[in-house]
């Protein structure tokens, strides 16, 4: 096996793990925002900062995910 093959599937280690990661950090704030908008909470009392702020930090787990997937596609391309 040659040395760029290595370099390749060493990399392509790297972004699963990454994408593991971040699959599972989309989840909890996933889980976690649905737990702070309960749909029988009443309307105003929902704390919007909180549910704001995980909303933002879960859209870019997300596409820091899709980057990872799209990486991962690519290495696995090229190794064929």
């Amino acid at each position: 096996m040659d040395r760029e093959r290595l370099q390749y599937q060493g990399r392509l280690r790297e972004k699963e793990l990454e994408a593991e990661r971040l699959g599972l950090k989309a989840k909890g704030l996933r889980d976690s925002l649905r737990l702070h908008l309960d749909p029988f909470d009443r309307i105003e009392e929902i704390d919007v900062a909180l549910a704001y702020g995980e909303m933002g930090d879960l859209a870019e787990t997300v596409l820091k995910l899709k980057e990872a997937l799209s990486e991962i596609a690519a290495i696995k391309r090229a190794l064929g």
